[in-house]
């Protein structure tokens, strides 16, 4: 936002600042990524070259996790049998990658499997009624569940019985990485779960395709072929990253590795998918596989049927990959431009009701919007207005629900304060879901707000950006973002380091991107480098070569027709302190102008703290001619504040005059006050100027608010 340019209030910046003790640091390793290494965690020579070198190796041993051995015996035993095997998954990219990694595993062992994926929209997560049906009525002699089932107690139960009763025994593999509640975990031959009460297992973060490549490494293990999980890394790696769960110890292991084969030697699915998705699929990092690879699979799940993207996954027949990709590249299309309407929806009914001005959690719903995508609808909906969302979809007296929050406030105690007026409900601190009855939506977003309203406060409304490190010129570089790229992957719990820098200069500037997107030079202690600023294309009628500016970024390599140069890609930037404490103290002072009620004294501390100069608030006859004939050519026009900055930048660059926000707004006064305009202010503090029919030569002298100003400025003389 344009504001947030010139007055600096539109995030927060938070510098995470850790002094690095150099006494247990890799003193081999260049300083600014010791830094970066020790903000991670990382503080000796041996936890830097763990993290710098990744080698499958230091995966731990799988039999270290509870539950291994007796489900690989139970495995091997429906090996020797021929047994009908059932893998029961989920439909996000994790449990749909962790389904097609046991399915292409088995294979191999020439074993008969199925697989079932419940419907998102009739069936939820976990094990459904549905699938407890199917299961208890087909002839499968085993079950391993994968990325769901820690919480299916009384479903694995039911299954159980009403195959005992037919005289079939089933045996159930739980294998899961969600938390767990100890009152509902299932009676199963075995569970394998890094979260199991007592569990000794060294790494707790594995995803739920990690924990089914875990499997196969025990099972080949015991199978004479050790190395056979490395087929499944690619699938392993696009799962965990996916998942967001954090890239460090095993994780990044899986993820580093899973990316290499990825590049190298994928399986025919995440070919054909990379051939629809991806232009360039000779660089894959984790940005791609987030918001390119993962939204795609997802899709099917979203808007239709997830077992498409495991028959992607599993088969070997290239049309047939190619056919199956090209349908989860449309049905993300399709998801987008769903999602993409009920955003546009949500925002319109926002901001059409006053009352969600003043509300900290945004409670939003309509009829029949589809559920599949109403929780990606409320994440931008929090990157948009930062505050917690419910966005409900209202259906036959129902209302299903997702939510999503901010940092300091728990989703799940919110709605578990809630739990009497709510149907059901689950989730965890960020994220949840829930059922409401469609006639208790109102009051649903007045209870949590009032609840809210004492935890969340003012501050924790404020965006914030975390900044590494504050750099110095040196340090932005090819070299540097070449030394950085080491650190890869990043995610979750190793995030792509973001550093400041006070006082580049704008040498020149360009919109691109059909005019989203803004392409920057910025002169840094004597060198021009090239910055881009993605979404900000809007920001070029307002910023200026020569302004000083302070920047937020990242570094990164482009590498553009094999030629490598440094590209800096900007996350926010300013006007630099010393701008923007001038522009806070002119719109301030400007205010109290319009009430004749500005403190002289107060405007006197402004000069002698060097914070603005005496010709900054003087206004003479010739500064208000030069703006009555600009605004006059513009008919009637709508001015926020940001505009205020706008126009006096243009009128101090065509007159070389010092014209500015103060200036500008105190001349719309004045002519409102002399009937040479009409000036009207609305409840959100914008300007609307209208030109009169007919105006009538006017004194100058006549005006109190540029005698209140003269008078101001003389007293200082």
């Amino acid at each position: 936002m344009m504001e947030n340019y010139y007055l600096g209030n539109g995030r927060k910046w938070t510098y995470i600042n850790k002094t690095v003790n150099r006494e247990i640091t890799d003193k081999a390793t260049d300083e600014l990524i010791n830094k970066l290494l020790y903000q991670r965690g990382l503080y000796t020579a041996d936890d830097t070259q763990l993290f710098l070198k990744p080698s499958l190796g230091n995966l731990h041993d799988p039999f270290l996790l509870d539950g291994m051995k007796a489900a690989v015996d139970r495995i091997l035993l429906a090996i020797r049998n021929k047994e009908r095997i059932l893998i029961y998954g989920d439909y996000d990219a994790d449990g749909v990658s962790a389904t097609s990694i046991l399915i292409r595993y088995f294979k191999t062992l020439d074993l008969q499997v199925d697989y079932y994926i419940p419907d998102r929209v009739d069936e939820g997560y976990g094990i459904s009624e549905t699938a407890v049906e199917f299961i208890s009525n087909s002839d499968f002699d085993l079950v391993i569940t994968v990325d769901c089932g820690i919480s299916a107690g009384s479903q694995v139960a039911e299954i159980v019985e009403k195959c005992k009763k037919r005289d079939k025994t089933i045996d159930i593999i739980i294998t899961d990485h969600h938390q767990c509640n100890e009152e509902l975990i299932p009676d199963a031959l075995a569970i394998i779960n890094p979260h199991l009460p007592n569990s000794d297992y060294p790494f707790k973060n594995l995803c739920g395709a990690g924990v089914a490549l875990k499997l196969i490494h025990a099972l080949g293990i015991c199978t004479g072929n050790a190395r056979a999980f490395e087929d499944y890394l690619d699938l392993a790696a696009i799962a965990t990253i996916a998942d967001i769960v954090d890239l460090k110890g095993e994780n990044r292991i899986i993820a580093k590795f899973g990316m290499e084969k990825i590049l190298k030697n994928p399986c025919v699915g995440i070919k054909a998918l990379l051939n629809v998705a991806l232009s360039n699929k000779t660089q894959i990092d984790s940005y791609k596989i987030s918001f390119v690879i993962a939204p795609r699979i997802n899709a099917a799940g979203r808007l239709g049927d997830a077992g498409i993207a495991v028959k992607l996954f599993t088969t070997d027949d290239e049309s047939k990959a190619n056919e199956y990709a090209y349908y989860l590249n449309s049905s993300n299309i399709k998801r987008q431009e769903i999602q993409d309407k009920i955003f546009k929806d949500a925002i319109k009914i926002i901001e059409s009701d006053s009352g969600y001005k003043d509300e900290k959690v945004l409670v939003v719903y309509h009829k029949y919007w589809h559920h599949g995508v109403i929780g990606i609808v409320a994440s931008k909906l929090v990157d948009r207005y930062h505050k917690p969302v419910f966005v409900f979809s209202v259906e036959n007296e129902k209302a299903i629900g997702s939510a999503r929050g901010i940092e300091g406030f728990n989703i799940f105690k919110a709605m578990e304060q809630q739990s009497d007026i709510l149907i059901k409900y689950g989730g965890h601190e960020q994220a949840g879901g829930l059922t409401i009855s469609a006639s208790n939506v109102e009051l649903f977003r007045k209870q949590i707000n009032i609840y809210a309203d004492d935890l969340i406060t003012d501050e924790m409304l404020i965006p914030e950006t975390v900044i590494d490190i504050e750099l110095k010129g040196k340090d932005i570089s090819l070299k540097a973002a070449k030394q950085i790229s080491q650190l890869e992957p990043f995610g979750c719990g190793n995030k792509v380091p973001v550093f400041c820098y006070k006082g580049a200069i704008i040498k020149g500037k360009k919109v691109i991107g059909n005019g989203q997107h803004l392409k920057i030079i910025l002169e840094i202690e004597g060198r021009n480098i090239d910055g881009v600023y993605f979404g900000k294309g809007y920001l070029d009628k307002g910023i200026y070569e020569n302004d000083k500016v302070d920047i937020v970024f990242t570094q990164e390599i482009n590498d553009f027709r094999g030629a490598e140069n440094l590209q800096i890609k900007l996350t926010d930037m300013r006007l630099s302190e010393e701008t923007i404490e001038t522009n806070r103290f002119l719109l301030e002072a400007a205010r109290q102008a319009e009430c004749l009620d500005c403190d002289e004294n107060w405007l006197y501390n402004g000069i002698i703290d060097k914070i603005i100069i005496l010709d900054d608030i003087a206004v003479d006859r010739a500064i208000l001619v030069v703006i009555y004939k600009y605004i006059s050519q513009k008919g009637t026009i709508n001015i926020n504040t940001p505009d205020l900055f706008i126009h006096s930048g243009i009128l101090k660059r065509e007159t070389k005059i010092n014209i500015n926000a103060y200036k500008f707004l105190l001349a719309l006064l004045i002519f409102d006050e002399l009937g040479l305009m009409e000036v009207v202010l609305d409840e959100q503090g914008n300007y609307t100027i209208r030109q009169p029919d007919a105006v009538s030569k006017v004194n100058l002298e006549d005006s109190e608010i540029l005698n209140w100003a003269n008078n101001a400025v003389r007293g200082f003389k």
